[in-house]
């Protein structure tokens, strides 16, 4: 079985781009043309109107891009129509060979991790989102990071682990110096 890095290798070399797009629908910055007469408060129309958002982008990266990045945070807020939405999406990107990196930034510790990370990467019948990767954060600690290396080493994801971001106040923590070291 190939690794996440080598597939994702192949793909940046096939596709001569590292580049991967975000999936990210807002609904208000979403064309008027595919929400007119559509209810901002139904979540089965919110889901319909995303789903064919993203496809349509879908369509048109996947022959420039190697990998799509869905951020389930826009999806989740419309419950279980947005969740079944972005299933949707990642089986459709898949399907039009793009690696899809499940940008969830989740983490927990113990059989929590594991649960997540067996519900997020992978294929298989205990594996249900089957994202290739997953964006991991790390401030639980290494033994928090295990049950995702684990779980992703053994079906062949990856996972991307949140070391710096570009919030202002992501500083309060990422730039922290503790003993005269970098936290």
């Amino acid at each position: 079985m190939k690794s996440f890095a080598d597939k994702l290798t192949e793909a940046v070399r096939n596709k001569k781009t590292p580049v991967l797009v975000g999936l990210d629908p807002r609904w208000e910055q979403l064309p008027e043309k595919m929400t007119a007469g559509r209810d901002a408060n139904s979540g089965r129309q919110v889901a319909e109107v995303f789903e064919t958002f993203c496809r349509e982008i879908i369509d048109v990266v996947a022959p420039l891009v190697p990998a799509v990045k869905p951020q389930a945070a826009f999806f989740e807020q419309y419950g279980p129509e947005g969740m079944c939405c972005l299933a949707r999406v990642i089986r459709y990107a898949s399907s039009k060979g793009l690696l899809v990196v499940f940008d969830g930034k989740r983490n927990d510790i113990g059989s929590t991790a594991t649960a997540y990370a067996k519900g997020i990467l992978g294929r298989g019948a205990d594996r249900y989102w089957e994202a290739d990767a997953l964006t991991v954060n790390p401030y639980l600690g290494d033994d928090s990071l295990e049950p995702f290396v684990q779980v992703a080493n053994d079906g062949g994801s990856g996972i991307f682990v949140l070391v710096k971001t570009s919030n202002p106040g992501g500083a309060m923590f990422q730039d922290l110096i503790a003993d005269g070291q970098p936290l």
